[in-house]
C-alpha cells in the first residue's frame, strides 16, 4: 500500500566514543517522528523515508538484534518488499556499519553522503546542497552528538530543506543501555527551532 511521499531530510550518527547513536529528522509533513526515524538501544538507528514503510524500521533492527549487518538486513527487507523502488532507507549499528539504499522511484531532488561516523539521507529536497551541507556541518562540529545533529538539521533547512518547507521534525539518542533522549515535534512552524529548544530543556537531565 502507498502512502504519499514524505519530503524528509535525516541524519543517523553515532558519538566518536561509541557510546551514543542518534537518528535525527526534518520534514514537509506532519508527525514525521512517528513514521521516519526508529532506534534501538545496543543496536542502531535507522531511518526510512519517501513513500516511508515502517516494516524497515521495525523488521530491521529486529534482523540487527539477530546479529545481522546493517548491508545484510538492508538486502533481506529490500527482497521482501515489492515495492522497493519507492524507497529511502539508512540503517546504521553501534559497530559503524552502514547501509543505504535509494529507489529509483525516489521524489527528485534527492541526495546521501556516507561518512565516518554518520550518514545523510533526504528526498522531495530543494536543492541535493541540502544533504551535502548538512554532512560538513557534522564533520566539522565538536561537543555533544544531539547538539551536532540538531544543527545539521538547521543547515540543511538554510540550505533550502523540504521543497515544501518543514512541519515538522524529530530526535532520537540512544545508548547501550537506554533510550536517552527522545523528542518529536508533530507539527510547528518552525520545527526545528522547536526541536532545539526541546533538547536544550532534555539536556538538563541527560548529557548527549
Amino acid at each position: 500500500m502507498l502512502t504519499k511521499p514524505l519530503g524528509t531530510f535525516t541524519i543517523l550518527a553515532i558519538s566518536q566514543d561509541s557510546n551514543l547513536m542518534g537518528v535525527a529528522t526534518a520534514s514537509g509533513s506532519i508527525n514525521v517522528g512517528d513514521r521516519v526515524p526508529h532506534a534501538k538501544p545496543g543496536v542502531g538507528v535507522i531511518a526510512t523515508q519517501a513513500y516511508t514503510n515502517v516494516v524497515y524500521g521495525i523488521k530491521g533492527l529486529e534482523l540487527l538484534q539477530k546479529g545481522l549487518s546493517p548491508e545484510e538486513a538492508l538486502a533481506k527487507l529490500l527482497r521482501e518488499d515489492s515495492e522497493r523502488s519507492m524507497r529511502q532507507v539508512a540503517i546504521m549499528d553501534f559497530k559503524r556499519r552502514k547501509a543505504v539504499f535509494t529507489g529509483s522511484a525516489v521524489p527528485e531532488c534527492w541526495a546521501e553522503v556516507v561518512g565516518e561516523d554518520y550518514v545523510v539521507i533526504g528526498n522531495l529536497l530543494s536543492t541535493k546542497d541540502v544533504v551535502s551541507s548538512m554532512a560538513r556541518t557534522f564533520e566539522a562540529s565538536k561537543g555533544a552528538l544531539a547538539s551536532r545533529m540538531v544543527n545539521a538539521l538547521h543547515v540543511g533547512s538554510k540550505s533550502g530543506g523540504d521543497k515544501r518547507g518543514e512541519r515538522s521534525a524529530a530526535l532520537i539518542i540512544v545508548s547501550q543501555e537506554k533510550v536517552e533522549i527522545e523528542i518529536k515535534v508533530g507539527m510547528h512552524e518552525k520545527p526545528i527551532e522547536e526541536l532545539s529548544c526541546r533538547l536544550k530543556v532534555a539536556k538538563v537531565k541527560n548529557q548527549c
